[in-house]
């Protein structure tokens, strides 16, 4: 498990939060790399009218742990919702910290990091995108047997 660098404690400062906070968007763009020192946090797909409520949930995760590094090191947005899901003590380092202390790493180390983000960002894209394949399926499948049952009640 890769710890919060002591070099980033210059750049960063602790946040506490509540549950229930969204501490990422889903298809935001990132200006920081959050890495929670403690407490527990949900991954998913939160309600479009309200961020606080999971109705897909992937995974809880309890820090310390990076929570969307592989999303910075991607240079892409995260494709689901990261809500706080007890207390938590998170830090929000910059980008641009981030990605020059990365820097110093050897290329090979840099190169390998950068290909293990880009395989767990394409899991989880593929995970949020078979999730919405299913309710997709299952909304047609709902709305058919509805069909149905109008067919059965008006004869």
């Amino acid at each position: 498990m890769l710890y919060l660098s002591p070099n980033f404690e210059l750049f960063a400062k602790t946040e506490v939060l509540g549950a229930g906070q969204v501490l990422r968007a889903r298809g935001q763009p990132l200006d920081s790399v959050l890495y929670l020192d403690s407490g527990r946090v949900a991954f998913g797909v939160c309600e479009d009218d309200q961020k606080k409520k999971m109705r897909h949930l992937f995974s809880l995760v309890e820090g310390p742990v990076w929570l969307d590094a592989a999303f910075a090191l991607a240079q892409t947005p995260a494709p689901m919702d990261i809500v706080s899901d007890s207390r938590v003590w998170i830090k929000r380092v910059s980008l641009q910290d981030f990605q020059d202390s990365l820097s110093a790493l050897p290329a090979s180390a840099q190169a390998l990091v950068r290909d293990m983000a880009q395989g767990y960002c394409q899991q989880a894209q593929t995970a949020v995108s078979r999730l919405a394949q299913a309710a997709e399926a299952r909304s047609e499948e709902h709305t058919s047997e509805l069909q149905s049952r109008r067919d059965l009640v008006c004869r």
